[in-house]
């Protein structure tokens, strides 16, 4: 059994509120011939729901104002080669 411990905190943009939770598992449905991609989100009081990916995020990262590692490889790939 998983504890809340071991999740994900997320947060949930529900209508212009912001909602906290916790990140179970993304569930894929088929409707209509085609896959939907959700989120399943414990929320603080217990309950259960599920929710589109753009309106989940996840609060667990640390903030800062540094590159990430994909913006500094990207930077250094498009470094002009100098011939000699």
């Amino acid at each position: 059994m998983t504890g809340k411990n071991e999740l994900r905190p997320v947060l949930v943009n529900d209508k212009g509120k912001s909602i906290k939770g916790f990140f179970h598992r993304f569930v894929y449905k088929l409707a209509n011939y085609h896959s939907e991609t959700h989120v399943l989100v414990e929320l603080e009081d217990g309950r259960l729901r599920y929710f589109e990916p753009f309106y989940v995020q996840f609060s667990d990262r640390k903030k800062n104002s540094d590159m990430s590692n994909n913006d500094k490889c990207e930077k250094s790939n498009n470094k002009k080669e100098e011939t000699p």
